[in-house]
């Protein structure tokens, strides 16, 4: 019952309706660190702002202690665990007439899955179900993450359920993966995975990251043609997990200090003269404004990690606004990543 309220608080709060409105990103922002300092607290004097941690307009970005919503959300995670168990589901025409094989999956399907608990995400996968079941896809969930034996990154996750996918869907025409952060915002316009294989030849596609100060590809969507090539660039991705390196960095195992684990192996891919032709990587809003992985997400102080998280000097095009297909909540504390998905699945554009 309380993560339930709390859920319909995080979808009700005032984010979600301004979101509606063009152009209002920073009031956006502003509204949300408002609500993360006072919701279910008592009111209370603003921030002292800072020396060392101003945004770009000279305000706070933080109070100095956890504020009570964040802590509310921390309890809440320890006792509820929001994903939804491991499943497939598969369209109609994948059944045998009796319905009890697994048939020939012949189309696209949709792969998505982690270790991560976080709330929210059982309205996220079912927000993904939504546009499978629209679009024929063959839909596959997996809760946990499958190189933890390895001792891995979870990052790592994401190559492996689409290692597997390849051989337990032989005959799947593509393979698309989608970080359990993202929400497909746009149901009403289309196939966008679909009209991303049209735009590109490339056997693996992704899309261009808005911080190109970090990374220049994003991995929270990619799509994957079910071919010879194809399936050569997913393995040769996968074997630069543990394979080793003059600089002495374990993309498998270090931490996000060290590398960007499976999205630094596929930007030195992509430099290398063997594989560049086969990555393809989608710019947002170039030409016009067609895009397929945009971001929601503001400058805040991590108090969990003890980490400034700035996003002043991201690219516009990279930025969500309200018809976009996908929403991208990445690099957000825990408590803001449920209020950005919360929002975003309030902003849901349907037919």
């Amino acid at each position: 019952v309380i993560y339930r309220d709390f859920s319909n608080a995080v979808r009700s709060w005032k984010g979600g309706a301004i979101l509606r409105q063009a152009g209002m990103q920073s009031r956006f922002a502003a509204e949300a660190e408002r609500w993360v300092q006072q919701a279910f607290s008592e009111p209370s004097p603003p921030p002292v702002p800072s020396a060392t941690n101003e945004s770009a307009n000279g305000t706070a970005l933080v109070a100095p202690t956890t504020s009570c919503v964040a802590q509310l959300y921390s309890y809440l995670m320890t006792r509820i665990d929001a994903r939804p168990d491991s499943f497939l589901s598969l369209p109609e025409d994948a059944l045998s007439p009796r319905g009890d094989t697994l048939g020939e999956v012949a189309g696209p399907v949709l792969l998505s899955g982690g270790d991560r608990n976080a709330a929210m995400l059982d309205q996220v996968v079912a927000n993904h179900a939504r546009f499978a079941r629209a679009h024929g896809y063959a839909h596959w969930w997996h809760k946990g993450s499958l190189v933890a034996a390895r001792g891995w990154q979870p990052y790592w996750h994401k190559v492996e359920q689409l290692r597997l996918a390849t051989r337990r869907f032989r005959n799947a025409s593509a393979f698309v993966w989608v970080d359990d952060d993202i929400v497909l915002t746009n149901l009403r316009d289309g196939d966008r995975f679909a009209q991303a294989l049209q735009r590109s030849p490339a056997s693996l596609l992704v899309t261009r990251d808005p911080s190109s100060k970090h990374a220049e590809v994003n991995t929270g969507i990619i799509i994957l043609r079910n071919t010879k090539r194809g399936r050569a660039v997913l393995e040769a991705l996968w074997s630069r997990a543990d394979q080793w390196r003059a600089d002495g960095v374990s993309l498998s195992t270090d931490g996000q200090a060290s590398c960007l684990h499976e999205q630094q192996a596929l930007e030195e891919m992509l430099q290398s003269g063997e594989w560049a032709s086969e990555i393809g990587v989608l710019e947002q809003r170039a030409p016009g404004a067609w895009n397929l992985n945009t971001f929601l997400r503001w400058s805040h102080y991590d108090a969990e990690r003890e980490a400034d998280r700035r996003y002043e000097e991201d690219s516009r095009a990279g930025a969500w606004a309200h018809g976009d297909f996908a929403g991208h909540c990445s690099g957000l504390s825990q408590l803001r990543r449920a209020m950005c998905m919360g929002a975003l699945l309030g902003n849901v554009v349907v037919a």
